[in-house]
Formats: C-alpha cells, sequence, structure tokens
C-alpha cells in the first residue's frame, strides 16, 4: 500500500438513462471526411495505414512475418487488406487526441476493427515521427491542433492484454504491419 494510494482511488458512477441517450461515438466531427481525405490529413504517400501490409493470405496458414507468410503475401491469392472508413476515422480521432494531448477511449463492440485500429493509430504515430525528421514539422492538420508542434518521442509502445491474448495480438500485429518495420517482444508476467 503506497502513501499515495488515495491519488489513484477513483469511484465508478453509474450513468443514468439520460446520460446514456446523450452518449457519443466520439467522431461526429468525422462524418462528413471520406477516406481519402483522411489518407491526405495523414499526408500517406499510398492509400493504407503506413507500414501495413496491403495484402493478406487469405488461408491464414503461414504467419505474414515468416518466409512463407510473406510469400503468400506476394502470391496471386493474396486478397487486399483495406481498412473500413470507420477504422480510418477511429486512427484520426487516436492521433488528433494523442496530438493534443488528449486521452481516449476505444470501445466498440466486437467484431469492429479495433485492433487494427490501435495497430494503425501506432504505425501512424511512428509515420508521423518520420514525417517530422524528415520535413521538421507534421502534415498541416496535426501542427494546427492547439499545443506547439514538437517532436514526438521514439518510445515504445505496450499492448496490455490478458495471457491468454498475448498470441492472439502477435499474430494480428504481424497481419498488419509489414515484416522488417516493427520488432514484437511478447512478454508475460
Amino acid at each position: 500500500h503506497s502513501a499515495n494510494a488515495e491519488d489513484r482511488d477513483f469511484e465508478l458512477v453509474s450513468m443514468s438513462e439520460d446520460a446514456l441517450a446523450d452518449w457519443k461515438e466520439g467522431v461526429e466531427a468525422y462524418k462528413e471526411l471520406t477516406t481519402e481525405q483522411i489518407q491526405q490529413m495523414f499526408g500517406l504517400p499510398s492509400p493504407f495505414f503506413p507500414f501495413f501490409n496491403q495484402k493478406q493470405d487469405p488461408s491464414g496458414i503461414h504467419l505474414p512475418w515468416s518466409e512463407e507468410g510473406r510469400a503468400a503475401l506476394r502470391s496471386a491469392d493474396a486478397t487486399a487488406l483495406t481498412p473500413f472508413w470507420h477504422q480510418w476515422v477511429g486512427v484520426l480521432k487516436i492521433i488528433d487526441n494523442l496530438m493534443a494531448r488528449k486521452n481516449v477511449l476505444l470501445m466498440d463492440q466486437v467484431g469492429v476493427g479495433k485492433t487494427m485500429q490501435s495497430i494503425g493509430a501506432i504505425a501512424t504515430y511512428e509515420w508521423l515521427r518520420v514525417v517530422y525528421g524528415q520535413k521538421g514539422c507534421y502534415p498541416d492538420r496535426f501542427g494546427m491542433l492547439g499545443s506547439p508542434a514538437r517532436a514526438l518521442p521514439g518510445v515504445d509502445h505496450i499492448v496490455i492484454c490478458p495471457p491468454n491474448l498475448v498470441e492472439q495480438w502477435t499474430v494480428e500485429i504481424q497481419r498488419y504491419l509489414a515484416w522488417g518495420h516493427f520488432a514484437i517482444l511478447p512478454y508475460q508476467g
């Protein structure tokens, strides 16, 4: 028990029916944007999340970072790995909040693509670091979010999950991120 335990305590408050009715998705301001506009806001040279695989192995037999998996991604049988509009918007919201030093919760229902959005946000963070390193500034949108432009620090990204999901997260990271750009260090403790 630390001396600062009181600082960490918080109280869970039940939401009233009225409060639940007012709940917002958090991306209402983005509803008019197209996928192409979002990609332009990130300053991306291609219509994919940065550092992402552009294809996927429809059989899912091989780990994408294995030699066989990389060959499968180059084969004619590989299918496009194309994020949906709501996944682009989710990553934009995460990055907007990150650049404005605000917190964000990603709380969609099962099967909506939170894993892709999380990995996409990590990849986009690293992309913005590359852009800033090359140009000394971010794409216009991110230089205008209220705080002065500063170089994003080179940091490790940590995914915290239950032990039974470590392998699944590792596979999903390899599914989305192109081989050779990131290192994954699974740890169970």
